[in-house]
């Protein structure tokens, strides 16, 4: 299975913290996009040097949003998004300090 098929299927088994519901599927399918958004964004502007389903540990992981945090597209792309891609970065942090723990 590849990472964005595993997170995929990690957000459908995560809660949100304040309700307990389960993610919806159109949000999950927001979170997908806009990390998959934030990655281009960032590889092709050369803030990472690698695309972030490709990240695998938790340090490396941290290393790049601490790059893309910073970055003025990055920012304007959030904005516009409504703090979509803040939101799934979390999300994914999280997954990937899980998968780690796992592995």
């Amino acid at each position: 299975m590849d990472r964005r098929e595993a997170f995929k299927r990690w957000l459908q088994n995560t809660r949100i913290k304040k309700s307990g519901k389960p993610i919806p599927e159109k949000v999950i399918d927001n979170y997908l996009k806009n990390i998959h958004r934030v990655s281009d964004a960032m590889y092709e502007t050369g803030v990472i040097s690698k695309r972030l389903y490709s990240m695998r540990t938790v340090e490396e992981l941290t290393e790049a949003m601490r790059a893309i945090q910073k970055d003025r597209t990055y920012l304007t792309l959030n904005t516009k998004n409504e703090n979509m891609c803040q939101k799934a970065l979390q999300y994914y942090m999280t997954f990937t300090e899980d998968s780690c723990r796992e592995e």
